[in-house]
C-alpha cells in the first residue's frame, strides 16, 4: 500500500511539473533558417519550451504554412524576415491574443515535420529531389569506392495493421538517396555502390498505399553501380528509411498514423522536452545527411496527442489534416471573443470523495485530503481548528476549500506542495510580494525608446499611456515627427509596446451615400357652363301681345358682364345669366341660337380642363470619412437676409441647399451605426416676402444601424391632396337632368412622396 501511495505521489509531482512548465509563457528571441542539400530547417530559439497549437498549410498558391505557438511572444524580432532561402521566401509573425502566429511563404509545397532538440523547436522541410535535378550527393563521394561495394541480398516484406515494412539484406553498409516521381506517384530509392546480381524483380503489395515494388540494377558504370527500388504508390503518405550495417528497412505508414520519433527520457530536473515529430499527410523523405535513425513508432491520429508519460517536459503535439481546398486563414477578431462581465464560480475538477468527521482536528483532515490527492503538506504554526462535516461524493479540492474557509484558513499550492496558513498571513505575504515586485521594478535599469506613430496622434496616445507608467516612467512627445520618447523600466516597456501596437492602427474609412427621391403626381379636371338668353315682345317687331297690358315684354338673361364678376368666355349678348365657367380651362365651345327677327336668343358656352403630370427629382450626395469622425457635404445657394436694428443693417445668410452630415461607427460585427442629419432646402422665388424668398424644407435627423454595403430607408413623407369644388345655382341645380345646366365642377388631386435612402460602405 505504501509503495502504491509513493508511486501516486511521484506521478502527481511529475504532472504538476509538466503543467507548470507548459503554463510558462515563452519569449521567442531568435529565428534561424538553415538550408541543406535536401532539407531546410527553421530553428526557433526561446527562453522556455514553445508549445505548438496548430501547424498546417493554409494556402495552396502561393504555399503558406501557418504555425500557432501557445503563450509565445517575439522579443526584439522584426515582423517580417526574408531569409534568402531557396525554399522559404519570407517569415511573418503576428500576435494572436496571448499566442503567436508564424506564417511562412514557400516556393513549393513540401512535407514537413516538427522536432524539439536541445531546447530548440525545429521545423524541418524535406525538399524532394526531382528526376530532372537528380545528382549524387557530393558528401557520399568518399563512400563510393570499389572496395566498399556491397551486394543486394533478400527483400522481405512484413505487413502490420497500420504499416508495411521492407527489409533489404546487404553485405555491408550502402549509401542511399531518394527522389519522387509524379503521375503516377512513385518513390525511388537508389542504393549507391550496390550490385543486384539477379534479374529485375517485382512484388505486389497492396498495403499502406503501396501497390507494387520493383527492384533492378539501374547502373553498372560510373560513378558507381546503383541498385534502384521503385515503390508504386496509391497516394502520397509518410514513410521512414533506416540504414544499418546489415541492411536497410523502409516502412510505409497508413494515412491514419503519424510519425513520432523516440528519444530517451531525460531526468526530471533538467525539464528538457522529448524529441517529437509532427507531419501532415504528404510524402516525407528523410534527411539525406542523416544515415542512421531510430525506428519510428506509430500513434493514432488525433486533434491533440495527450502525454502518457510522466516526464515533466513532455512536448505537446497536435496534427491537423490538410483540407482538400485550403483557404487562407484570417486573423481572429478579438472583439468577437466573449468578455467577462462577472467572475464565474470556481470550478472543481478533483476526484470525488466522501468525508464524515466530528470534531476532527483541522490538520488531520487536511493531511488526509493531501494524501488522497498525492500532495505534500506544510502548515503555518497558527493553523488550528476543528472540522465537523458530512460530505458525500464531492471533489476533493472543493472539500478542502470548504474545510479551510470554515476555519478562516487559506491555501497555496506550489508545485506538489500544499501550504496551509491563515488568510491574513497569506494576504500579508501577497502584499509584501507586490511591494517587492514594485521595488525591483523601480530599481531596474531605465530604457529609452522612440516610437514613431503612423496613424495615431502622439499626444492622444500619450494621454492613454500615462496610467500605465511606473513611478519612474515618462513619455515625451515630438509633435513635429509624431514620435513618442518613452523612458521606462524593462518590465513595463513590453506592456507599453503592446498598447502602442493596438492603438497605432489605421482607422477604417466609411463611404456614405444618400439618395433623396422626390416623386409628385397631379391630376386636374374642371367642367363649367355659361348660358344666357334674351327675348323681346314688341310692336316694333310685330310680335306684341294681344292685350293692353302687358303689350311689350323684354326678358334679358345676359345681365352678368364677362370679366367683372367671374371668369369665362364672352358671348354675343355680352354676358350670361348662368355664369359658372371652369376655374381654369383650355377648351371652350360656345353656341348661340336666335330666331329670324332676333327677338329671342339663347347663348350657351361649355368650358373644360383635364391635366395630369408626374415628376421625379433624385439627389445623391456622397461623402467619405474615418470611423467616428463627422463628415459634412453641402451643395446649393445661400439667401441673404437683412435685418435692421438701431440703424444698423445686419446681413446673414441662410442655406437653401442639399446638406448631408454623418458620423459613422463601425461595430465589431461589421455593421455601421450612423448619426445622420440630412436637409434638402430650396428657395421658393414664386412667393417673395419683401423681396426675400421663403425656404421650402425637407430634412431628417436620425441614428440607424446598417450592414456594410446595405441600404436602408431612414425616412419618408407621403402627402396627398384631393379637393373638389362645385359651383351651382340654389335649388335649380337639384332638378333632375336639367340640374346640370345650373352647376360647375372642379377637382384637383396631388400626390407628393419623399424617400431618403442611406448606403454605407467600409472602404477595404
Amino acid at each position: 500500500m505504501k509503495r502504491k501511495v509513493c508511486w501516486l505521489i511521484l506521478a502527481a509531482i511529475n504532472l504538476i511539473l509538466v503543467s507548470a512548465i507548459l503554463a510558462q509563457a515563452a519569449d521567442l528571441r531568435k529565428i534561424e533558417v538553415k538550408s541543406g542539400l535536401l532539407s531546410t530547417r527553421v530553428i526557433l530559439t526561446a527562453d522556455n519550451p514553445v508549445q505548438v497549437k496548430s501547424l498546417s498549410y493554409v494556402s495552396e498558391a502561393p504555399p503558406v504554412l501557418s504555425m500557432e505557438l501557445l503563450k509565445a511572444r517575439p522579443v526584439e524580432l522584426p515582423a517580417t524576415i526574408e531569409p534568402g532561402s531557396r525554399l522559404i521566401k519570407n517569415v511573418r509573425m503576428e500576435p494572436l491574443g496571448e499566442n503567436l502566429r508564424i506564417q511562412m511563404q514557400l516556393t513549393d509545397k513540401v512535407p514537413f515535420r516538427l522536432l524539439v532538440e536541445d531546447g530548440k523547436t525545429i521545423l524541418e522541410f524535406n525538399e524532394f529531389l526531382r528526376a530532372s535535378s537528380y545528382q549524387i550527393d557530393p558528401a557520399m563521394t568518399a563512400l563510393i569506392r570499389p572496395e566498399n561495394q556491397v551486394s543486394f541480398g533478400d527483400l522481405n516484406v512484413k505487413s502490420e495493421a497500420d504499416k508495411v515494412s521492407f527489409f533489404i539484406g546487404l553485405t555491408g553498409e550502402a549509401p542511399w538517396q531518394t527522389f519522387a516521381l509524379e503521375n503516377p506517384s512513385r518513390l525511388v530509392v537508389d542504393l549507391l555502390n550496390t550490385n543486384f546480381l539477379r534479374p529485375s524483380q517485382s512484388y505486389q503489395v497492396g498495403r499502406a498505399n503501396v501497390e507494387k515494388v520493383r527492384v533492378a540494377q539501374f547502373k553498372t558504370g560510373e560513378p558507381c553501380p546503383i541498385t534502384r527500388l521503385v515503390f508504386d504508390l496509391k497516394d502520397i503518405g509518410w514513410y521512414s528509411l533506416d540504414s544499418t550495417p546489415r541492411g536497410l528497412q523502409i516502412s510505409f505508414y497508413s494515412p491514419e498514423a503519424v510519425m513520432v520519433a523516440e528519444k530517451p527520457a531525460e531526468p526530471a530536473r533538467k525539464a528538457e522536452p522529448v524529441k517529437t515529430a509532427l507531419a501532415n499527410a504528404m510524402p516525407a523523405a528523410e534527411d539525406q545527411n542523416t544515415k542512421t535513425k531510430k525506428p519510428a513508432i506509430k500513434v493514432e491520429e488525433k486533434t491533440e496527442i495527450p502525454s502518457t508519460k510522466t516526464e515533466p517536459a513532455q512536448a505537446e503535439t497536435r496534427t491537423e489534416p490538410e483540407p482538400k481546398a485550403a483557404k487562407p486563414q484570417t486573423q481572429e477578431k478579438e472583439q468577437f471573443k466573449p468578455r467577462v462581465i462577472q467572475a464565474a464560480e470556481d470550478k472543481y475538477s478533483g476526484e470525488l470523495i466522501s468525508l464524515k468527521f466530528k470534531d476532527a482536528d483541522l490538520r488531520d483532515v487536511v493531511l488526509f485530503l493531501a494524501d488522497f490527492a498525492g500532495l505534500n503538506v506544510i502548515f503555518d504554526p497558527e493553523v488550528r481548528g476543528t472540522v465537523t462535516c458530512n460530505l458525500q461524493e464531492v471533489p476533493w479540492d472543493q472539500a478542502l476549500e470548504i474545510v479551510l474557509r470554515q476555519n478562516r484558513m487559506g491555501k497555496v499550492i506550489e508545485g506538489n506542495v500544499l501550504r496551509i496558513a491563515p488568510i491574513a498571513t497569506l494576504s500579508r505575504e501577497d502584499e509584501d510580494l507586490r511591494r517587492l515586485k514594485e521595488s525591483k521594478e523601480l530599481a531596474g535599469p531605465i530604457q529609452v525608446k522612440t516610437v514613431t506613430l503612423s496613424y495615431s496622434k502622439a499626444r492622444d496616445v500619450q494621454n492613454l499611456l500615462k496610467s500605465r507608467l511606473s513611478k519612474s516612467g515618462e513619455i515625451v512627445i515630438d509633435e513635429r515627427t509624431n514620435t513618442l520618447i518613452i523612458s521606462e523600466v524593462r518590465d513595463r516597456m513590453e506592456l507599453l509596446d503592446k498598447l502602442i501596437a493596438v492603438l497605432d492602427t489605421p482607422t477604417p474609412q466609411v463611404s456614405i451615400e444618400a439618395r433623396i427621391v422626390e416623386a409628385t403626381s397631379t391630376f386636374v379636371r374642371n367642367l363649367g357652363i355659361q348660358w344666357g338668353y334674351k327675348g323681346v315682345i314688341d310692336p316694333f317687331y310685330g310680335n306684341q301681345t294681344a292685350i293692353s297690358f302687358p303689350n311689350k315684354i323684354l326678358a334679358d338673361g345676359a345681365m352678368i358682364p364677362q370679366g367683372i364678376v367671374t371668369k369665362g368666355i364672352g358671348g354675343p349678348l355680352g354676358g350670361y345669366a348662368i355664369n359658372l365657367p371652369a376655374p381654369a380651362f383650355n377648351t371652350a365651345v360656345g353656341f348661340s341660337f336666335a330666331n329670324v327677327l332676333d327677338t329671342f336668343r339663347l347663348d350657351v358656352a361649355l368650358s373644360a380642363l383635364e391635366t395630369s403630370g408626374n415628376g421625379r427629382i433624385i439627389s445623391s450626395p456622397k461623402v467619405t470619412t474615418q470611423n467616428n469622425q463627422a463628415a459634412e457635404i453641402v451643395q446649393g445657394r445661400q439667401i441673404p437676409v437683412q435685418t435692421v436694428a438701431n440703424f444698423t443693417v445686419t446681413t446673414r445668410y441662410v442655406n437653401a441647399a442639399l446638406e448631408l452630415r454623418a458620423t459613422p461607427q463601425i461595430t465589431a460585427e461589421g455593421t455601421i451605426i450612423m448619426n445622420i442629419e440630412i436637409q434638402n432646402n430650396a428657395a421658393d422665388f414664386a412667393n417673395l416676402v419683401n423681396g426675400i424668398p421663403p425656404i421650402t424644407t425637407q430634412s431628417a435627423k436620425t441614428t440607424v444601424m446598417v450592414p456594410d454595403g446595405g441600404t436602408t430607408v431612414i425616412g419618408g413623407i407621403y402627402r396627398t391632396e384631393d379637393s373638389i369644388t362645385r359651383e351651382r345655382v340654389p335649388y335649380l341645380h337639384s332638378i333632375p337632368v336639367l340640374g346640370t345646366l345650373f352647376r360647375s365642377f372642379a377637382r384637383t388631386k396631388q400626390n407628393r412622396e419623399l424617400l431618403i435612402f442611406i448606403t454605407p460602405r467600409i472602404i477595404k
